[in-house]
């Protein structure tokens, strides 16, 4: 049985764009961690695009979903945040409550910059 792998996030600038990746499971306990290093992105850059990649993600709960909603709300009027679609676990719970039309979702490879679809 392999150990579950360490929750992290890493910060990632390019140009203005800052992307936040996190690794691990994202549930009560940690999306405190996530919530921090998006807090700092928002604060620091008021104009960059913010990418949460959640690509690395092995767990996310109902906690995880509800913090990228607040994401979601606190970049709306300004347009941004990107999120990267996550792992088939991941995009399993976002289909499940309903969420995924109500968060700006975007594939590995989409530019964040673009207007979203």
């Amino acid at each position: 049985m392999s150990l579950p792998v360490p929750f992290k996030v890493r910060r990632e600038g390019a140009g203005r764009t800052q992307r936040l990746i996190p690794t691990g499971e994202l549930d009560l306990a940690t999306a405190p961690v996530l919530e921090r290093a998006f807090d700092g992105v928002l604060r620091d850059d008021d104009e960059a695009m913010i990418v949460v990649d959640l690509t690395e993600l092995s767990f996310m709960d109902s906690t995880g979903v509800a913090l990228l909603l607040r994401m979601t709300a606190a970049c709306a009027d300004a347009d941004r945040l990107r999120i990267v679609n996550g792992t088939p676990s991941v995009v399993r719970v976002l289909d499940l409550t309903g969420v995924r039309a109500r968060l700006p979702i975007i594939a590995s490879h989409d530019d964040p910059r673009a207007p979203l679809q």
